[in-house]
C-alpha cells in the first residue's frame, strides 16, 4: 500500500466530513430528544448507543468484544446519511428499510472504500450481522427508543401514540421484538424495558389503569 501524502489525507478528511458526516449529523430521527422540544439526531442516537451497548454487555456478563461493540454502535446508522431515517411506526416503509439502506451502503462503499476502509468494512459487517457483536448491537438498538420514552416521561407521547388502547405502541414493539430476536440473550432485557414502558404510557395519556 502506497502511503498517501498529507495533502491527500487532508482532502480525504474534508470529503468524509462534508459528504458523509455532515449529512449524517443533520438527520432527525422519528424520536423526541428528552427535555427539549425537538427530535433526536442520528449522531446523538449513535453516541447514546455507543455508551449504553457496552454497558449492557458488561452488566449482563456477555462475553463480547466491547471495543467492537462501540465501533458498530458509532456507524450502525451511518447509511442514513443517504437513506434518511425510516420510522418503525410506518409499517409499509419500514418493510423496505433494509433495501433502501443497502443502496445507501453501496454509495458509501464506492466513495470511501479507499479513504476510510474501516468505515466501509464495519458498516458491511454490521449490515450482514457477521458476528455476535453486530447482532448484539442490532438487537440493543431496538430497545433504545423505549429508554428514550421513559426518560422523556411522556412529554411527547400523545404526538406519536394517541391511541388510548395502546395499539400503535404495541404494534411498534412487536416489530422491534422480531428484530431483537437476532440476539436472543437480550430478549429478557428487551421485554423488561418495554413492560416498564407499557405500565407507564397510560399515565402519559391520562388513561385510567385497567383495574379501575
Amino acid at each position: 500500500m502506497i502511503k498517501p501524502t498529507v495533502k491527500q489525507v487532508v482532502d480525504e478528511l474534508l470529503e468524509l466530513y462534508e459528504d458523509l458526516l455532515v449529512p449524517f449529523m443533520k438527520v432527525r430521527r422519528d424520536m423526541p430528544f428528552p427535555t427539549e422540544d425537538r427530535q433526536e439526531t442520528d449522531t446523538e442516537h449513535a453516541f447514546t448507543l455507543a455508551v449504553l451497548a457496552p454497558t449492557i454487555a458488561e452488566r449482563l456478563g456477555l462475553k463480547l468484544n466491547e471495543n467492537l461493540i462501540i465501533k458498530y454502535a458509532v456507524v450502525h446508522d451511518l447509511v442514513e446519511a443517504y437513506a434518511g431515517d425510516i420510522s418503525v411506526r410506518h409499517a409499509e416503509s419500514y418493510q423496505n428499510k433494509a433495501d433502501k439502506e443497502h443502496e445507501a451502503f453501496l454509495k458509501i462503499e464506492k466513495r470511501f472504500k479507499a479513504s476510510a476502509p474501516w468505515i466501509v468494512n464495519t458498516v458491511r459487517a454490521y449490515e450482514n450481522r457477521t458476528d455476535a457483536e453486530a447482532r448484539f448491537v442490532y438487537a440493543t438498538d431496538k430497545l433504545m427508543g423505549s429508554l428514550t420514552r421513559l426518560v422523556d416521561r411522556g412529554e411527547t407521547w400523545a404526538e406519536y401514540y394517541p391511541e388510548t388502547d395502546g395499539s400503535g405502541f404495541h404494534a411498534v414493539v412487536e416489530r422491534l421484538r422480531k428484530k431483537a430476536e437476532a440476539y436472543p440473550e437480550l430478549l429478557e432485557l428487551f421485554d423488561a424495558v418495554h413492560n416498564h414502558l407499557d405500565a407507564q404510557w397510560p399515565g402519559y395519556l391520562g388513561v385510567p389503569p385497567k383495574n379501575q
